[in-house]
């Protein structure tokens, strides 16, 4: 059954970010509105808060997920990016520093071959060939040990 996926790990932004970002552009948005009133480009500026707003939802409901085949994993960061990477190019998965906002959310380059899937908080590394990833997850230690042993399975065959 090569169709059949595992969900192995699922990590949202935290409440407490939500909480801050959400604060930070009702701010900017009603900064906008506040200035478009006396200056008569209310329309437009509605038009770009509006814009603002569904661009904000959007971050705020970004997930990143791992789920395992026999033959790969994907790693996602819903609803903007998807990558399947097969098990046989694992070469190593462990836990990682916690980010932050400071890092953002969503994918991100970090240099040196080196992309994030991030929602801040714990995370794993997951070593290719070709790049190193970071990737949010609510237990690294266990999300860790989860890919390397579905890339060990392949690996046993």
């Amino acid at each position: 059954m090569s169709g059949t996926s595992t969900l192995i790990s699922e990590a949202r932004i935290s409440r407490g970010s939500q909480k801050v970002i959400a604060s930070a552009v009702g701010l900017l948005c009603f900064f906008i509105i506040a200035t478009a009133i006396p200056s008569g480009v209310l329309l437009i500026s509605g038009g770009l808060v509006a814009v603002i707003a569904v661009l904000t939802v959007a971050v705020l409901r970004i997930s990143v997920t791992i789920e395992a085949t026999e033959q790969s994993l994907t790693v996602r960061c819903r609803p903007f990016y998807s990558k399947t990477i097969p098990l046989e190019d694992v070469v190593d998965a462990s836990p990682a520093p916690s980010s932050s906002m400071t890092e953002g959310f969503g994918v991100r380059y970090l240099g040196r071959r080196t992309w994030g899937l991030l929602v801040g908080g714990p995370a794993i590394v997951l070593e290719t060939p070709q790049r190193t990833w970071l990737i949010s997850t609510p237990d690294p230690e266990s999300t860790a040990a989860s890919v390397l042993a579905h890339a060990g399975k392949l690996r046993d065959r």
